[in-house]
């Protein structure tokens, strides 16, 4: 049995081997916005 790379790049995407399977790793840009006393964006 082969070994699988831990990481993986294709079409542009980066991939993260978690078990037997291969999640994309993917990050959300960091937000700074004031919420409200109810958690509307004000």
């Amino acid at each position: 049995m082969k070994k699988l790379k831990e990481r993986m790049t294709e079409n542009g995407m980066d991939y993260v081997l978690v078990g037997d399977y291969y999640i994309p790793d993917l990050q959300l840009p960091e937000e700074n916005r004031p919420i409200g006393i109810w958690g509307e964006v004000l």
